[in-house]
């Protein structure tokens, strides 16, 4: 940090950069880059140690060196996070429309099964005692 080979803006914004992609208080990262670090001894152990963003530092207006990047990456993960399978729509947590829009869509299509079975047992019904009508006992 105290190098005078890079400019203190580039160095900041690298540091601001690696907390916004890899942020101190994520214990799931901290896990990982550790499980990576054991495999590779000489990455910097202090690496995930360059604190926190607070939200409006995250704005991108906010990143002018590693903005293209930035960006890219985030529209590398945005298509990548999309579900694509039964099961990644039923655990997915991202997105709130589409997880509920998905629950609807689910309780319809149960609902309609229901209700097509009951019809179906009803017809059913109707068209036995249609063949088969009761006898009358009075007379």
């Amino acid at each position: 940090m105290n190098s005078s080979a890079l400019p203190a803006e580039v160095v900041d914004e690298t540091f601001r950069t690696i907390a916004l992609l890899f942020p101190q208080s994520d214990k799931k990262t901290a896990k990982w880059y550790r499980k990576v670090q054991a495999k590779k001894p000489h990455l910097d152990r202090h690496f995930v140690k360059c604190g926190g963003l607070r939200h409006d530092d995250r704005q991108i207006e906010n990143f002018r060196i590693w903005r293209d990047r930035l960006i890219l990456l985030k529209e590398a993960f945005d298509e990548k996070a999309q579900p694509r399978r039964f099961g990644q729509l039923w655990h997915d947590n991202e997105n709130r429309l589409r997880w509920c829009t998905f629950w609807v869509a689910i309780l319809v299509v149960v609902l309609t099964v229901f209700f097509g079975v009951i019809q179906s047992i009803e017809g059913a019904l109707q068209v036995y005692k249609a063949y088969h009508p009761a006898v009358d006992c009075l007379g």
